[in-house]
């Protein structure tokens, strides 16, 4: 192997044991640091909580330090002696509502006490809450009780330990009771139960514990910690410990050892076995905790707040796992970079097959797009000459109705004025009725006039003139006038509901003329064909309706109403409903019509910002319900919505209406 090849290989062996060296350090601040920021976040939040169970303990234990000395002093206690003296104590059979085990009673069940008892001089107790009970105080002595001691040497008794009587733990408070010479009577003690701290430890999930100032735990969240020694007891801690009975003999076993670092290791698990404080700090393995401790209490109690460290050790050894997976993660990037630049390569090659067959193909494509503009182009063409067709039809069918007008106006004026030829006496009169013929004919050629000046704009179907307020009466005269003719044939006196001479809309004249004119012709298309084919059963009817409301949202808000053209005919065949108002719709024969009129007729109402639509068909309409309409003939029912002034449509509405102005689409 040459030489330079060979101080190659050991160069990269080099580096490579010292990134593995680097990395290990790195790997180990990394646990460190993470180790140290999770023990000081543990220690803040042990410190937090240490202070807020802290706060509630001298809380519960502040509410009762009034207590024994006003108690002590109402005069009901200091006559208990008296009685005493008098006479022997009183059984708990013959005990009274009015005696003062029920008043100790009273007061402990409304201030919260476990128990409240009176002893005398000599530590016998006189009267207690709980002289009913089995375990009841009434009798026993505790003159050996430091809160008892205390108290009958003239100060405040305070003393936590396990009843002799009843068993359960109580932090005991007490105060003299001072005879009339001051001298002491005997002693009243409050026993409180903080058991319900220990509970809401428990339902946090947090280890807590309290000691007394002997380190012996009085409280804990686990059981099995209490009566256990945190610390090896002096024998004279052990001897006034036993003296004053104040854990009724728990063997007060070690329950922890302490390490250099100020973290406790707890011997049991959790498990509530026993140890020898002999063995506890060789041989007994537990859980180490991070403990953090607070004085709280006026006995010099200590609050400990313990973490175990597990998790700690755990957040740092994830934390080396990340690292190590970063580690890796970058050696794979490594070999990803490797492999990109041959993948690269591979590209390029490819690259260039791929321009050659996109070259081809984008020839391939311009061809094809060639072909597509022609085909555009004929569908274009073809779409001119159906837009041709109808524009065609619609003129045609525009330039109808004036001229059937002009036709009918014409042949009346020939008659009229041959009547006056035969007739001379009645020639003025016949002379003024042609007269009206004649401007009737040059209105009707006017109009023609106007259409045609309009298809010259034909790119704007509307309107030149801005809708202006008019009034409506006399757009449906000229319309029945120019069907008059059709009407006496029919015999039909058209029949009107709500509409006077002062109604007015929002409209254009002549639009407004035609759009009437094609809806009523439409309806005596219908009934003359009906009446044609003798299958009705009664005479043809042609009605006229108005109804207004202040309030469409359709119109944005405004006032507005509908006109209902209702008649007897045969109605519209349900087929035809969805395309009504299409071009070359249409139900006459062949011949007789195109198809325009209603296509038309609605183009015209949307221009004059109205709508039309057919009544039985309101599903699928924005406008309001017109379910107070009084029943329709049993025909075809179109209605047109218009706008109207405000003014107009407040006083048209009718009075007798006893449904609600409709304000929003059905």
């Amino acid at each position: 192997m040459p030489l330079s090849a060979l101080r190659h290989r050991r160069l990269v062996w080099l580096a490579l044991t010292a990134s593995l060296l680097v990395g290990l350090v790195a790997l180990f601040a990394l646990w460190h640091w993470e180790f140290s920021r999770g023990e000081r976040d543990a220690r803040q939040h042990a410190a937090t909580r240490l202070h807020f169970y802290a706060s509630t303990l001298n809380a519960e234990l502040s509410r009762f330090q009034w207590l024994p000395n006003l108690l002590a002093r109402q005069p009901r206690v200091r006559a208990a002696f008296d009685e005493v003296a008098s006479s022997p104590l009183v059984s708990d059979d013959d005990a009274s509502e009015n005696s003062l085990d029920w008043h100790l009673r009273r007061v402990a069940q409304e201030s919260g006490a476990a128990a409240i008892f009176l002893t005398d001089s000599q530590g016998l107790t006189l009267a207690a809450s709980n002289f009913d009970q089995a375990d009841s105080f009434v009798g026993h002595r505790y003159a050996y009780r430091p809160y008892f001691i205390d108290a009958i040497a003239g100060g405040r008794g305070e003393f936590f330990a396990v009843g002799n009587t009843t068993g359960r733990p109580g932090y005991f408070v007490s105060a003299p009771v001072m005879g009339a010479e001051n001298q002491p009577l005997g002693v009243l003690v409050v026993k409180v139960s903080l058991e319900a701290l220990e509970d809401t430890w428990r339902q946090a999930g947090e280890t807590v514990l309290l000691a007394d100032a002997n380190r012996v735990v009085l409280l804990a969240s686990r059981r099995s910690w209490k009566y256990r020694a945190l610390a090896a007891l002096t024998p004279v801690a052990m001897s006034n410990i036993r003296t004053q009975q104040q854990f009724r003999g728990a063997p007060l076993t070690p329950l922890s050892r302490s390490l250099e670092d100020g973290s406790l290791v707890l011997g049991d698990n959790g498990g509530g076995r026993e140890v020898d404080s002999a063995m506890l700090p060789s041989t007994v393995v537990g859980q180490r905790y991070l403990d953090e401790s607070l004085f709280s209490g006026p006995l010099e109690w200590q609050l400990h707040f313990l973490m175990p460290l597990r998790p700690l050790y755990a957040q740092a050894r994830n934390a080396v796992l990340v690292g190590l997976m970063a580690l890796f993660g970058l050696g794979l990037i490594a070999l990803w970079m490797r492999e990109r630049q041959a993948r690269l390569r591979l590209i390029r090659r490819e690259a260039n097959v791929m321009r050659e067959i996109n070259e081809r193909l984008e020839d391939r494509v311009a061809e094809r797009s060639r072909e597509l503009e022609a085909t555009r182009d004929e569908l274009v063409q073809a779409g001119k000459l159906a837009a041709l067709g109808t524009m065609a039809a619609g003129i045609a069918h525009e330039l109808n109705q004036p001229l059937v007008g002009i036709r009918t106006y014409a042949a009346s004026g020939s008659k009229l004025l041959a009547r006056g030829v035969s007739l001379p006496e009645q020639a003025p009169r016949v002379a003024e009725m042609a007269g009206a013929n004649f401007a009737r004919i040059a209105e009707l050629s006017e109009r023609l006039g106007d259409m045609i000046r309009q298809l010259r704009v034909f790119v704007r179907p509307a309107s030149q003139q801005p809708p202006v307020p008019l009034a409506l009466m006399p757009r449906i005269d000229f319309a029945l006038e120019l069907l008059d003719a059709r009407l006496s044939q029919l015999g039909i006196t058209v029949e009107r509901e709500g509409l006077t001479d002062r109604l007015e809309v929002i409209g254009e004249q002549r639009r407004l003329e035609q759009l009437l004119t094609n809806l009523l012709r439409n309806a005596l298309d219908a009934l003359d064909r009906q009446h044609a084919e003798g299958v009705m059963s009664e005479a043809p009817r042609l009605r006229l309706r108005w109804q207004a409301w202040s309030n469409i949202v359709f119109f944005e808000g405004q006032a507005g109403g509908c006109l209902r053209i209702e008649d007897n005919g045969p109605g519209i065949d349900p087929s035809l409903r969805a395309t009504l108002f299409d071009p070359f719709i249409t139900t006459r024969e062949i011949g007789e019509g195109m198809g325009m009129g209603l296509f038309l007729s609605y183009g015209m109402a949307r221009d004059l910002g109205g709508a039309l639509r057919l009544a039985d068909n309101m599903a699928s309409s924005p406008l309001p319900s017109s379910a107070s309409w009084p029943p329709p003939l049993e025909g075809a029912v179109f209605e047109l919505w218009l706008r109207t002034p405000d003014t107009a449509s407040t006083a048209l509405l009718r009075r007798d209406d006893a449904e609600p102005i409709p304000s929003e689409m059905s």
